[in-house]
């Protein structure tokens, strides 16, 4: 991909974690796991908590306090994924192989 094509995903890729916000009890436990999720995406060479906390600003105990301790709706963000997945593939042309990937 090209920088300026990088750039354009940020739009993309916040509002796909936009669909997330509300399976957290604060909006501050949200803001975490996006820069949680951007630091697993990001070019870093090592994807834990540390590294990502110091890349993004955010001091390191904050994060592993948001991992370990984050009150959340696993089961509701499992669905919203679920349905996303669906909604997507169901979007696709068919592949005469059969395959997804």
């Amino acid at each position: 991909m090209t920088e300026q094509e990088i750039v354009g995903v940020g739009p993309a890729f916040a509002r796909y974690l936009g669909r997330y916000r509300d399976v957290f009890r604060q909006d501050r436990t949200a803001a975490h796991f996006d820069t949680y999720c951007r630091g697993l995406l990001s070019d870093l060479p090592r994807k834990s908590i540390e590294p990502i906390a110091l890349a993004s600003g955010t001091t390191v105990r904050t994060l592993q306090l948001f991992v370990t301790t984050s009150v959340w709706s696993y089961d509701e963000a499992r669905t919203r994924l679920h349905r996303f997945v669906a909604d997507t593939l169901a979007d696709l042309p068919t592949d005469p192989v059969g395959t997804v990937g």
